[in-house]
């Protein structure tokens, strides 16, 4: 498995330029750009919230009237009114929901010290998930691009492309996967990064749920599925 492991991440290393088309510019490891060019850690966390049932299209409409505003900070949005904040962030679904998980999101975060603050508590991921609006992917994301704490955010795509190419399925079991890609992956920040970058990439173009382009796929030389293999 380990030699698999080293190919799949051999193949990611090479989709650097379709990665970057995608959205995922890839950078340095501590950068915040990998997730859709992210000026700052507070970008990261804002659009982590805005993006949920949202196209990454709008969202970046939305990023931009935030910079233009100032808001494009945690501590700018611990200071607004959700109702606020909702007509600035028009476009996204459930804006008035999203309006409201922000700013008290943004509280709780300058309450404790900020996100430097946040990265160094023991309890990061735990107290993320006390948000409201937060869950297991979310606080992923969060800890692995805004906080570069190595932590593997599982996705639909993470769970189909991964299913399909090893060949294992742990359903819809979060913590199962985690588990299992966490023991698999070389605990590495730029792994992380490049890995769900890339297998988000290859979900959206290549691995799709009913019709797989499996011929076109960067992963069909090592993908069981792409061979005809079963699980």
């Amino acid at each position: 498995m380990s030699d698999v492991v080293g190919r799949l991440i051999e193949i990611f290393r090479e989709m650097r330029r379709e990665l970057e088309e995608t959205g995922w510019l890839v950078d340095d490891p501590e950068s915040s750009k990998w997730w859709g060019g992210a000026e700052s850690p507070d970008e990261v966390v804002i659009t982590a919230i805005l993006v949920q049932q949202t196209r990454w299209e709008v969202v970046n409409e939305v990023l931009n009237r935030l910079r233009a505003l100032g808001l494009n900070k945690i501590e700018s949005l611990a200071n607004v009114r959700p109702e606020d904040l909702a007509e600035v962030v028009k476009g996204v679904n459930y804006r008035f929901t999203k309006a409201l998980r922000l700013t008290r999101l943004a509280k709780a975060i300058t309450e404790i010290g900020g996100l430097n603050a946040l990265k160094l508590r023991s309890d990061v991921r735990d107290l993320l998930l006390r948000q409201d609006g937060v869950g297991e992917e979310t606080a992923d994301s969060i800890m692995l691009f805004a906080l570069n704490i190595p932590s593997i955010p599982i996705s639909q795509y993470t769970r189909r492309v991964i299913g399909r190419a090893l060949g294992v399925d742990f359903g819809g079991n979060y913590r199962a996967w985690k588990d299992y890609l966490e023991r698999l992956l070389p605990r590495d920040l730029y792994v992380y990064k490049l890995f769900h970058a890339a297998v988000v990439t290859i979900g959206k173009k290549y691995c799709l749920k009913d019709e797989p382009r499996c011929g076109e796929c960067p992963l069909r030389g090592v993908c069981r599925h792409a061979q005809g293999l079963k699980y």
